[in-house]
């Protein structure tokens, strides 16, 4: 049965009432729906420091990656010279110079790193934000679907568009891209990998009101290793695409077709205890 987890105000509290449901339902459940209505309020300091003191501890049976670095897969924020200016359509050149300079910038930087980046184990079929910015994402030089999609939101925007549904981006498989963008490609029918990358399997993209909502499908959520991480690497993705377009943030949401409270990695016992944790420090 579908979950609907009550929307929060921060990824922080998103994430914590989502284990929350899910750990008391058993530890699994299918079609759990999270909600976030301002991706980019700051984060609840105390959750996620007692989520980060979890993380901290080396496990023999999952592979844990600190919050940011699995944020990092989706945006590397630490990668981005933010400028600090917002796209216009009446910005004047000098402005949208520098705008544009920090986001190819971004996407040179990054396209660089990708060789080595996929020399590892757990990324020798490529990272998210590198099949958004240089599809298939195991080498520079590819699709830049964020390109794509800034340039089309850019021209809605000088025409005064305030609600369209045309964007997603591709992260899976090995899907083709056409001319006209239908969103961020990440998975295709062709990828009949069961599991491991990738577990996003789409991103949309929806103006509405002249801000930008994000809606993320994962095929398998790992709610204490990889979800807080995912939660942010997505609301700054989001950020990033306001940014550049001039729209507002809108909300997200992240539907995990399968959602573990993962009591197999750290026993039902220690997921109560995040969860105490992370209560009690609020």
């Amino acid at each position: 049965m579908s979950v609907y987890i009550e929307p929060a105000a921060n990824i922080s509290e998103a994430w914590l009432r989502t284990l929350e449901r899910v750990a008391d339902g058993g530890g699994h459940a299918v079609n759990v729906i999270t909600t976030v209505t301002d991706p980019l309020a700051p984060e609840t300091e105390t959750i996620r420091a007692a989520l980060d003191a979890v993380m901290a501890v080396p496990r023999k049976k999952v592979r844990v990656q600190p919050v940011d670095t699995v944020s990092g897969t989706l945006f590397p924020h630490e990668v981005y010279a933010d400028t600090g200016l917002t796209f216009s359509p009446d910005m004047d050149d000098d402005a949208l110079a520098k705008l544009d300079a920090s986001a190819a910038d971004l996407y040179e930087c990054y396209g660089e790193m990708l060789p080595i980046l996929t020399t590892d184990t757990a990324n020798q079929n490529g990272t998210y934000f590198g099949r958004m910015v240089s599809w298939p994402g195991k080498t520079g030089g590819g699709r830049n679907q964020l390109a794509d999609r800034i340039k089309h939101f850019r021209s809605a925007r000088a025409r005064n568009v305030g609600q369209r549904n045309l964007e997603d981006i591709a992260v899976g498989g090995e899907a083709d891209l056409f001319d006209m963008p239908e969103g961020l490609q990440v998975y295709a029918a062709s990828d009949l990998r069961e599991y491991g990358f990738p577990c996003l399997v789409h991103v949309d993209l929806t103006l509405y009101q002249n801000r930008i909502s994000m809606a993320a499908t994962y095929r398998h959520q790992y709610l204490v290793t990889k979800a807080y991480g995912n939660l942010l690497g997505l609301s700054r993705l989001l950020g990033f695409l306001a940014q550049q377009t001039g729209y507002g943030v809108g909300e997200l949401m992240v539907n995990a077709t399968f959602a573990d409270a993962e009591h197999s990695n750290y026993t039902k016992a220690g997921v109560a205890e995040l969860i105490t944790a992370a209560n009690v420090a609020q």
